[in-house]
């Protein structure tokens, strides 16, 4: 990226700092410079720090007891699960997603925080001759799955989501599902002077919260692929996992300050980071299909405002006149719903318009894609479905599998090249040096990123690197 380019990219983010989705931009753009992001990380924190309310934080005022109280609360989180799960087993409904097309609404908007998971600890790596940060750079490793295309997060994540069909989805999304992302990112690549708020978010992020048990739990039953939601519950755990080891980085790094005051104060202000922007609880509390299928709707209403004849009419409009304006399609929903093309809260089978678009000989069958038709679906259905009929009423997906094809033989050479200036550097700290950028958050889940990591366990923590292959 030329020069002009790059300062012009800087300045127009600096003027518009509220645009979340630009900054996430700006930060997985492997052009611009480490010290350009670090510029605009401390910028953008210090912007969101003077908003926080911070003092009322619910933190206990000895140090000494914080892994008592992350225990309580790890034993309580595990408390309310057993009640949701005998709420269940009596019969009770699943209380976060209805249906399928729901689970998927979910997925979609948490999409662009799951695709930065860990970030926030990358800066740390860069203290990796320092063995006080050893335990937040496991984390991070651990986070990155040790190399592993199959461990790592955000391949986990993106293979859910490729093989949902919900990629597309993703790109429609409103700016406010990229606050909390652009945090993470903007902690990332934060200078020296933040570690304690890095710190204090990641001992907030480590703990086990209630909503993450029952998500797991419910992706399950709905037949959809758990895993990383699931490894979330293992690897994070408070005996051995990320939750213990962010409480002994804690312990260790606080040790080492000498103004304690200021130290706490700002784990405080890290710790409450964790509540910008719109959280999971938050994201399930307002799952809305109808919005969802209106979208859907828009986007075909942009191919097809033109193909359809004229001899249809609804309140003497013709679809293609309903369809000229996104505007509309909305109102001309409402009219298929009122003419009962669309009766809500009943089998689909019973819709007009859902054979229109399922059966073969329908006139929109091959308009809507499987994932699509599955939203519709449960739209339409509602509460009506029963979770019986749940394999009869799940639409086939083809199933992707990324890892056969992440390895791209139209390389550029860069993985070749990083191999050579490896094997050929005979210094341990000019080896890690060179391997520290492919570990960044834009970088660490390509092919190039993952081989890089897997030499970065090999070298500075062996006994992961064992761990790797037996896993």
């Amino acid at each position: 990226m030329p020069v002009a380019v790059k300062n012009k990219l800087l300045e127009w983010v600096d003027k518009n700092h509220q645009n979340y989705f630009d900054l996430v931009t700006f930060f997985l753009n492997g052009e611009v410079s480490i010290q350009e992001k670090e510029r605009k990380a401390s910028y953008f924190l210090k912007k969101e720090i003077q908003s926080l309310t911070y003092n009322s934080i619910d933190f206990p005022p000895d140090i000494s007891k914080i892994q008592d109280w992350i225990l309580e609360n790890n034993k309580f989180q595990c408390a309310e699960y057993q009640a949701y799960l005998e709420k269940r087993n009596r019969g009770a409904g699943r209380e976060y997603f209805k249906n399928v097309g729901q689970a998927f609404e979910f997925l979609i908007k948490v999409a662009p925080v799951k695709r930065v998971d860990g970030s926030w600890l990358f800066s740390i790596v860069h203290y990796w001759n320092d063995s006080v940060f050893r335990d937040l750079i496991q984390i991070y490793l651990e986070e990155l799955g040790l190399g592993l295309a199959t461990s790592n997060h955000v391949c986990l994540f993106d293979d859910l989501i490729l093989n949902l069909g919900l990629e597309h989805f993703v790109l429609d999304l409103e700016d406010e599902y990229y606050h909390q992302p652009a945090i993470q990112l903007a902690l990332a690549y934060a200078p020296p002077e933040f570690i304690p708020e890095i710190i204090g978010f990641n001992l907030a992020y480590e703990q086990l919260p209630l909503h993450l048990l029952i998500t797991n739990y419910e992706l399950q039953e709905l037949g959809i692929d758990s895993k990383y939601f699931n490894l979330h519950i293992t690897i994070d755990n408070i005996d051995n996992g990320h939750a213990h080891l962010s409480i002994k980085a804690f312990e260790k790094i606080y040790s080492k300050f000498n103004d304690k005051k200021s130290f706490i104060e700002k784990i405080k202000i890290g710790f409450t980071l964790n509540d910008k922007g719109l959280s999971s609880r938050q994201i399930i509390k307002n799952l809305n299909l109808d919005a969802l299928v209106i979208k859907i709707l828009k986007r075909k209403a942009l191919i097809g405002n033109v193909i359809h004849n004229d001899k249809c009419k609804f309140n003497n409009k013709t679809i293609n006149s309903w369809l000229a304006s996104p505007d509309s399609v909305e109102e001309f929903v409402e009219v298929l719903i009122d003419k009962k093309w669309i009766k809500l809260g009943c089998d689909p089978e019973e819709s007009r318009f859902w054979k229109l678009i399922n059966q073969e000989e329908g006139k929109m069958f091959g308009v809507f894609t499987a994932t699509e038709k599955q939203i519709i679906y449960d739209w339409i259905a509602g509460e009506s479905a029963q979770d019986a009929d749940l394999n009869a009423r799940r639409i086939q997906l083809d199933h992707k599998d990324k890892n056969n094809y992440m390895f791209s033989f139209l390389s550029d050479g860069e993985l070749e090249d990083i191999q050579h200036q490896i094997y050929e550097t005979g210094n341990l700290a000019m080896k890690i040096n060179k391997l520290l950028p492919y570990l960044a958050p834009h970088a660490h889940h390509r092919e190039t990123g993952l081989w890089c990591t897997q030499r970065f366990v090999d070298f500075l923590f062996p006994f992961l690197s064992h761990q790797k292959f037996t896993s």
